[in-house]
């Protein structure tokens, strides 16, 4: 059994090895630079997660506000959101919402919406991770430590 096990896992066999070697391949350069560059890589990351969440929000938001999608959500629990957003708005000195008004519904809808899309905005900022590093960060970081000087 162990022989078995060996010999089809643990082996130098050509034939094991060339999926695993063809993908290594072709993103060696990629793994290479974020091995020179941990920091920028990650910070390019970590920026691009940002935006990826706040860019489509204002689009989400006045995409709801102008069509005429209906968000099934009961009456009464429009008006008594918006009740509590009232209070709030008048202590900050604004002025209240309809007790119909549809804001926050679609406030709430465009989050959920961006929520939803997490898989989509994390696959694209890690593929935009290496052009953003080389092309933003790193330039930025030079730029920064010529500063300094």
């Amino acid at each position: 059994m162990f022989s078995l096990f060996h010999r089809r896992f643990l082996s130098t066999n050509k034939r094991y090895l060339t999926t695993a070697t063809t993908q290594t391949s072709r993103y060696q350069k990629y793994i290479q630079q974020f091995k020179n560059k941990p920091g920028s890589y990650l910070t390019s990351f970590a920026i691009l997660h940002e935006l990826t969440a706040v860019a489509p929000f204002p689009v989400i938001y006045y995409a709801l506000e102008a069509s005429s999608v209906k968000i099934p959500f009961s009456d009464s629990f429009v008006e008594e959101g918006n009740k509590f957003v009232n209070k709030v708005r008048i202590h900050y000195g604004y002025e209240p919402l309809e007790a119909d008004n549809q804001t926050m519904i679609h406030l709430v809808t465009t989050y959920c919406v961006v929520k939803v899309l997490l898989p989509v905005r994390l696959a694209a900022s890690a593929a935009m991770t290496p052009t953003f590093a080389e092309k933003l960060i790193s330039p930025s970081v030079q730029w920064i430590r010529r500063l300094k000087k």
